[in-house]
């Protein structure tokens, strides 16, 4: 993965290593996690309208 450890230890390691970068990945599942909530949200909406309305009729 192209790693800049080739020692096998952390000694002289002086940044941040991210093997993500650059596959455009990170776009894909910022939009499924943000969907995701989108739905929980209105699902969540759906049922407590549906509870306040049965709750309302008894």
């Amino acid at each position: 993965m192209g790693s800049p450890i080739t020692n096998g230890t952390w000694d002289g390691f002086t940044g941040s290593y991210y093997t993500g970068f650059g596959s455009g990945m990170e776009g894909i599942w910022l939009a499924i996690s943000i969907i995701l909530c989108l739905v929980a949200l209105f699902v969540g909406v759906k049922h407590e309208k549906e509870a306040y309305a049965r709750s309302e009729m008894e």
